[in-house]
């Protein structure tokens, strides 16, 4: 587990650094359309670009933003049930996010082996391909599922810890 857990911090922190990437590249493609529209001579298909760009901002952060802890969440029932109950529901959570995850990534990997085979599929204006948007997609689910695994294994293993030492501190 602990080979698992490296691999996917590994690839959780090149895909955050792939999406703060994009970022950058959004912000001086906008500066430069910007520029361009005050000299009279604008790009041509710079929005194009800027979508396909938040589509990876959005799917490279996933992964990311489950380690940190940083998805929305609502505890208004979970909170008031008793601590084993709520674990019960943070693994039942768990779980469906990893189960949802890999279906949705797998199916976007089938649509961008569509598009790079069957039907190929591009934008309207720059005829770019969304075969390697859909991977980036796929691949950006199954990461997160993976990353909300090993999270809720590093919580057990916190816990198992955390327990071990409060019975070395009470000689229990």
């Amino acid at each position: 587990m602990t080979t698992l857990r490296s691999i996917v911090s590994l690839l959780t922190a090149i895909f955050r650094w792939l999406a703060v990437a994009s970022v950058a590249a959004m912000a001086l493609l906008i500066a430069a359309s910007v520029l361009m529209r005050a000299t009279a001579t604008p790009l041509g298909g710079e929005h194009e670009l800027i979508e396909l760009m938040m589509v990876a901002v959005v799917m490279l952060g996933l992964a990311y933003t489950q380690k940190a802890g940083a998805h929305i969440s609502i505890g208004l029932l979970g909170d008031r049930f008793p601590p084993r109950w709520q674990a019960g529901l943070d693994l039942l959570a768990v779980v469906l996010i990893a189960a949802s995850c890999l279906l949705i990534g797998w199916a976007n990997l089938r649509v961008a082996y569509d598009y790079a085979t069957d039907s190929p599929m591009s934008t309207d204006f720059l005829s770019i391909p969304l075969y390697p948007f859909k991977i980036v997609v796929g691949l950006g689910f199954w990461l997160w599922g993976l990353q909300a695994m090993v999270g809720l294994g590093e919580g057990v293993d916190a816990d198992a810890k955390g327990e071990h030492q409060r019975h070395q501190d009470t000689g229990t």
